[in-house]
């Protein structure tokens, strides 16, 4: 299964983790099943669930406050900064996504070829 595709079961059957409060949480719990070794150092008391949701939060602050940096800062940037559009574009092409913002407006484009997406 997909990383996708196991958030949106999470999701669909965990609706509390649908409220904005309750991601980081969630987010946890995805984690702790698919990295057993931070299910046995919660086990272990060498960690709790809290840590981790304080390590999550941490990661994302930063993480945002990185591309942040990087977008006021272009000198700092790394040499593949200005890859990620066409590697995505790349990708989208790859997995069979049309958009009008990738091939234009009007052409033609098969129907049900479209991946779902959301």
């Amino acid at each position: 299964m997909t990383l996708k595709q196991t958030v949106k079961n999470y999701l669909e059957f965990e609706p509390r983790a649908r409220e904005r409060r309750e991601k980081d949480r969630a987010l946890v719990n995805l984690l702790l099943k698919r990295h057993p070794k931070l299910q046995n150092a919660l086990e272990q008391r060498e960690m709790t669930k809290d840590d981790l949701i304080a390590i999550v939060q941490d990661f994302d602050s930063l993480n945002r406050f990185w591309r942040m940096i990087l977008k006021e800062c272009p000198e700092l940037r790394g040499s593949d900064y200005d890859d990620k559009d066409d590697l995505e574009l790349q990708k989208a092409i790859e997995i069979g996504f049309h958009s009008p913002k990738i091939f234009g407006e009007g052409e033609a484009v098969e129907e049900n070829v479209q991946p779902n997406l959301l």
